[in-house]
């Protein structure tokens, strides 16, 4: 369909993931047009990965509740932690079937501006569509950071820890993991498992999470555990509100960000790598060059390491500015800090009818927009966004 036969009213939700689904299941009246494959992020993530997430903070969001993890799970399933992410996917698919059910799987390549405010989004299969609302929902993973010391080394001998759905082909190799956080562990458990000759190389001590009293139940537990769960008690409860967060200054914003998402590892991860894999704490990796085939790592406390291939588990840095599909005149038009885009409190940015929803929003909603469980609130506050329009 062109541009011309498109109504301005019409909504696009770009990205199919949790949040994008979550947000176009609010919008099922409209309907939206939903662009992306359903979960394809999650799909690419290795199957053997078990979600950080507790069970209370992984369900997608609908209006009416109805299309909860635990409706999706037989009687046996429910509840259990820590989640499989082949399970996860494909609940994340039957929420889609269920509630957002036209889905369009075609990527965007460019998204501008049109007339008279509205977009203009350029498919991958050569068609142009036109919106008068645009819901950005694209994940985090092309944010991967790499530090400064890796960013000029071949793919073949240092990659980012999310560049992989399998690690079958480092079985017998000498395998650097760099970090000490969810996703560096459980990838060095992984490589371990596969076997991998595996070492964990962290600036910090590995801190494996403890939930006081989260597993006995009970009010003192929901007292200090939100169904969020994001955050250690407390500051739990703040991040649990990103309304809340939203109005605070961004000093004390960030300040609760970085204590409430510090580098750690769930306690179900910890049997696999304590006592099992070498982890050497307090140094990082300051320099490294190819020799041949392998890789010679220099650390901060003058060791040298040799290994077949450095993992990076050093997380994602959202940053619009990055985001591969926006037009260079739209993007100047979205007024950044920190490379996030400044938000309302409908999760709209300067530019009205452009809406930045998950990891994008996380400088103005707080931690929570990190994960899943960020997914409800932005969902609702787009929906009443738009209920006011239209």
């Amino acid at each position: 369909m062109m541009a011309s036969e498109r109504p301005s009213k019409t909504v696009a939700v770009i990205g199919a993931g949790p949040y994008g689904l979550s947000v176009a299941a609010h919008l099922r009246r409209l309907p939206p047009v939903v662009l992306g494959e359903p979960m394809e992020s999650w799909r690419a993530m290795p199957a053997p990965m078990f979600l950080k997430s507790v069970w209370s903070a992984s369900s997608l969001a609908d209006p009416d509740g109805r299309f909860t993890l635990d409706r999706y799970c037989d009687a046996s399933s429910r509840g259990r932690e820590p989640i499989p992410l082949e399970m996860f996917v494909d609940y994340g698919r039957w929420f889609q079937r269920q509630a957002v059910p036209d889905v369009d799987p075609t990527k965007v390549i460019r998204l501008g501006l049109a007339d008279r405010g509205r977009f203009r989004l350029e498919l991958e299969d050569g068609r142009v569509l036109e919106a008068g609302t645009v819901v950005l929902a694209t994940g985090i993973r092309e944010f991967a950071y790499l530090p400064e010391f890796a960013r000029s080394l071949p793919g073949s001998l240092a990659s980012h820890t999310g560049d992989h759905a399998s690690f079958s082909r480092f079985r017998g190799c000498r395998v650097a993991v760099v970090g000490a956080g969810q996703s560096a562990l459980e990838t060095a458990a992984m490589l371990a498992e596969e076997g991998a000759d595996v070492e964990i190389i962290s600036r910090r001590s590995v801190i494996w999470i403890k939930r006081v009293l989260y597993a006995r139940g009970g009010p003192i537990s929901r007292l200090l555990y939100p169904p969020t769960d994001v955050g250690p008690p407390g500051l739990n409860w703040i991040c649990a509100a990103p309304l809340l967060m939203s109005r605070m200054p961004v000093d004390i914003r960030r300040k609760i960000e970085v204590r409430s998402t510090r580098p750690a590892g769930a306690q179900w991860l910890r049997p696999r790598v304590d006592g099992r894999i070498p982890v050497t704490e307090g140094v990082e990796v300051t320099e490294a060059h190819p020799t041949g085939r392998a890789l010679r790592l220099r650390l901060s406390d003058g060791t040298v390491r040799e290994v077949d291939h450095l993992l990076l588990g050093t997380g994602y840095r959202p940053d619009v500015r990055k985001v591969p599909f926006l037009d260079d005149e739209l993007r100047k038009r979205v007024r950044e800090a920190d490379g996030f885009p400044v938000l309302n409190q409908w999760f709209e940015s300067s530019v009205p009818g452009l809406h930045f929803v998950g990891g994008l929003a996380g400088r103005t909603f707080g931690p929570i927009c990190r994960f899943v469980a960020g997914a409800r609130v932005a969902a609702q506050q787009v929906s009443r966004r738009l209920g006011e329009l239209n």
